[in-house]
């Protein structure tokens, strides 16, 4: 995988180029989810056409970042995070793409965008996570966190056996998890009007965490209409279901590109 783009500060979120398409003409920025870093979207890049050009979020505490402390402050992460996505716009148009927490962010950096009048996203494009102005999100992961070691594998999936013999191995891999976790419950929505950009949903039919009808929500939010697309699986669903999800995401895609180009 290619270097960061960007100052690499301590703290601080980078991009990751997964493809390097330099004619494409379009940028695709993926948030991970919660614990994950830029490789859950390795396989992405095999299935994307060869216009859209593949970036992923590295955040701090994994991954490259691994020696830098995670961030827990979601306000925080969304502002540094909107920073490094101005300092290395090319001007091509770019989504924005979120699974779980990384949703969150996502929604969550659009809005900061807008809010500093940058350029943003021409498609917002969102999984596995209900609107953040509802106590949804809080309610949900106030149930896994108590649930005990079953209930959290259908978040984060099985904790393998090695890990749990390992209390060192075990903290290193579960700390980021836990610090997006709690970044997610900080998250506070403050009032400002419904973002007005075309808006995708996916989701997962077996989502155990976040069922597919929470999705519906993010209606309150957004000034245009929205349809949840809903797939096969479980809440990991975008490793198993890739090809069929970025199938989707492309056609999403060009349609948003058609409508930003409109009189």
């Amino acid at each position: 995988m290619a270097s960061p783009i960007g100052h690499n500060l301590a703290g601080r979120p980078s991009l990751v180029a997964i493809t390097r398409r330099p004619a494409a003409t379009l940028r695709l920025v993926c948030v991970p989810p919660a614990g994950l870093g830029p490789a859950f979207y390795r396989t992405w890049a095999e299935h994307l056409p060869e216009t859209v050009d593949l970036f992923a979020v590295q955040l701090p505490g994994r991954g490259a970042l691994a020696e830098q402390l995670c961030l827990t402050d979601p306000h925080e992460v969304a502002d540094r995070l909107a920073e490094v996505i101005h300092e290395v716009d090319d001007r091509r148009p770019f989504a924005l793409f979120g699974h779980c927490v990384g949703a969150l962010l996502a929604y969550a950096t659009t809005r900061v965008l807008r809010r500093r009048q940058h350029r943003g996203p021409l498609l917002l494009a969102l999984s596995a996570w209900p609107a953040p102005h509802l106590d949804v999100p809080i309610a949900q992961l106030a149930r896994v966190m108590l649930a005990g070691r079953a209930r959290l594998a259908d978040l984060y999936g099985p904790i393998p056996e090695e890990l749990l013999a390992d209390p060192r191995a075990m903290a290193t891999a579960y700390t980021p998890f836990l610090a997006d976790i709690l970044m997610a419950l900080q998250y506070h929505q403050y009032d400002e009007p419904p973002l007005d950009l075309p808006l995708s949903l996916y989701g997962a039919r077996d989502d155990a965490v976040f069922p597919p009808e929470f999705l519906h929500t993010w209606s309150d939010l957004s000034a245009q209409p929205v349809t949840p697309r809903i797939f096969p699986g479980s809440h990991a669903y975008p490793r198993d279901q890739a090809r069929e999800l970025t199938d989707r995401l492309g056609k999403d895609l060009l349609a948003a590109r058609r409508y930003a180009t409109q009189p």
